[in-house]
């Protein structure tokens, strides 16, 4: 079934509960049926809206980003996750490569929108959400105009349910398509292996809906719980919104964890209600988890996944990394934990052979839960899932217990706050640069960002050049996920005997004396 079939399940037998909060805003699972039902009914009737629509939504958190999610399933169409935070430039590639047809958006955005309007000709259809505007009607007025009765026939487990693009904030990235089949077993999966997942949960949306926070508040509404949803994310606010609102369980990537540990509030702030906190989207160090426990309590879950196979295919909870006395176990500390209930993960060498215990190679996994493919990429698709296996990309190792520890990656990827960044991209752009004769982008280790993005520069002769003129550039260009934090300039950049760079001899410099090479 599709999430928007699941949800008028629990929408019957928790009709007057409340399912969203914002601000002073309560909406029952009844009104959000409802307005989901609107919605959804809208698109089909819309005659400007094709069957099977890709559909965007351009927009902040707020409360209707959950509604319209829901609605483009029930709608039996195609959700494109996209990143306000990335640069039009970015925007613009995703949209146009991935054939967005609608797109519902924040007045906030109208500028931009502006500019994706004349980037993305083949956008029919622009819905403001909060009001009026010039390039198409208001949600409130589109929804009186076009809701009429409407039945949903039966769903196709094969029908694309979502495209969304690797890069997660930028790029011609490549499109993972999910289909309702997929969805469906990822759904199965959270509710199996996540204990926040119940009725009694308040799950605190403060990450990008547009991203896995926007998952598991979808899964968090299945299971009959509230999603609280904001978008203030300083530190002091999101401890206060734990308080006040008591919430029970939230999803933060490792950056905003590290701030959030950070705040003069810790201490101050009831913190009781708190049973889970998710961290994901780029590894933690163990040294950070044992400090964020010790804050919090034993609620910290950490999980691993990527776009290709949705969330969840590892978890590490309490009863993985607390022994019975209390004290850390040392050894399950750097594991991403073990492999979920419907999924089995090997680690393979390149010949495709599985490896033994102890021996690193690439992490491969099969699951139900794995992507229908790249969208419009069968090469792609083809080198990723390889007789049933997904490759991953990433190195791990798998311990006597089943415990898979992250240690490097296969491909050149940044994990940096929990987006990733590609440097080919950001060397691009600095490449443009008149004084700059070549560059490599890697990842050095970082307190804050787990990764930070460095650019190593060389220059061409007799030219000179400043850090914050090609940061400038490349914040401009792609955005501030992709600038990066800090330049080096060197005379000589290490090259292969047929003049290739060598990204890698430059990053190991930097990681050579870390326990991990990520």
């Amino acid at each position: 079934m599709r999430f928007s079939d699941y949800f008028d399940l629990t929408a019957e037998r928790h009709a007057d509960a409340v399912a969203i909060v914002e601000g002073e805003a309560r909406l029952t699972f009844s009104a959000v049926k409802e307005m989901m039902h609107a919605a959804g009914n809208a698109l089909v009737h819309d005659p400007s809206v094709k069957a099977g629509a890709h559909v965007a939504i351009y927009s902040h958190n707020q409360y209707w980003v959950p509604i319209l999610s829901l609605a483009i399933s029930r709608a039996d169409m195609a959700s494109i996750a996209v990143q306000v935070r990335s640069s039009i430039d970015a925007n613009s590639q995703v949209l146009s490569f991935m054939d967005c047809d609608v797109m519902f958006f924040h007045s906030a955005y109208e500028k931009e929108v502006t500019e994706l309007k004349a980037r993305v000709p083949n956008i029919s259809r622009y819905i403001c959400i909060d009001g009026d505007s010039v390039h198409g009607p208001s949600l409130e007025c589109w929804l009186e105009e076009f809701n009429k009765p409407y039945v949903s026939g039966m769903e196709d487990p094969d029908a694309v349910a979502s495209l969304r693009p690797t890069g997660g904030t930028t790029g011609p990235s490549k499109g993972v398509v999910h289909t309702n089949r997929t969805s469906e077993i990822t759904l199965v999966n959270a509710l199996q292996n996540m204990p926040e997942m119940e009725a009694e949960a308040r799950y605190l949306a403060v990450a990008p809906l547009s991203h896995a926070s926007g998952a598991m508040a979808a899964m968090t509404l299945i299971a009959g719980g509230c999603v609280v949803v904001s978008n203030n994310t300083h530190p002091d606010e999101l401890l206060r919104a734990i308080e006040q609102y008591r919430i029970t369980t939230m999803f933060l990537p490792p950056t905003l964890l590290y701030m959030v540990m950070a705040s003069p509030l810790i201490g101050d702030v009831d913190l009781s209600s708190l049973k889970v906190i998710r961290v994901g989207a780029a590894p933690i160090s163990p040294e950070k988890f044992k400090m964020a426990v010790k804050i919090f309590g034993p609620v910290l879950h950490e999980a691993f996944g990527q776009t290709e196979c949705s969330i969840g295919m590892t978890e590490k909870g309490p009863e993985d990394y607390l022994n019975e006395d209390g004290s850390f176990n040392e050894a399950v500390l750097p594991s991403m934990g073990k492999p979920s209930s419907y999924l089995r993960m090997e680690i393979m060498d390149p010949e495709g052979n599985i490896l033994p215990v102890g021996e690193k190679g690439e992490i491969v996994v099969q699951t139900s839960m794995v992507m229908a493919g790249y969208y419009k990429n069968p090469e792609e698709t083809a080198a990723t899932i390889k007789d049933g296996w997904l490759h991953t990309g990433d190195v791990g190792i798998k311990d006597e217990q089943g415990y898979v520890t992250l240690v490097d990656r296969l491909k050149d990827m940044i994990i940096s706050g929990g987006f990733n960044v590609y440097p080919a991209q950001i060397e691009a752009v600095i490449q443009g640069h008149e004084s700059v004769l070549d560059c490599i982008v890697v990842g050095v280790p970082d307190e804050k960002w787990g990764e930070a993005v460095k650019a190593v520069v060389q220059l061409k002769p007799g030219c000179e050049c400043t850090d914050e003129a090609l940061m400038a550039m490349c914040r401009d260009s792609l955005g501030a996920v992709y600038t990066p934090k800090s330049v080096e300039f060197r005379t000589a950049l290490p090259r292969s005997p047929a003049g290739k760079l060598l990204r890698r001899e430059v990053r190991a410099e930097y990681w050579a004396d870390q326990e991990r090479a990520l």
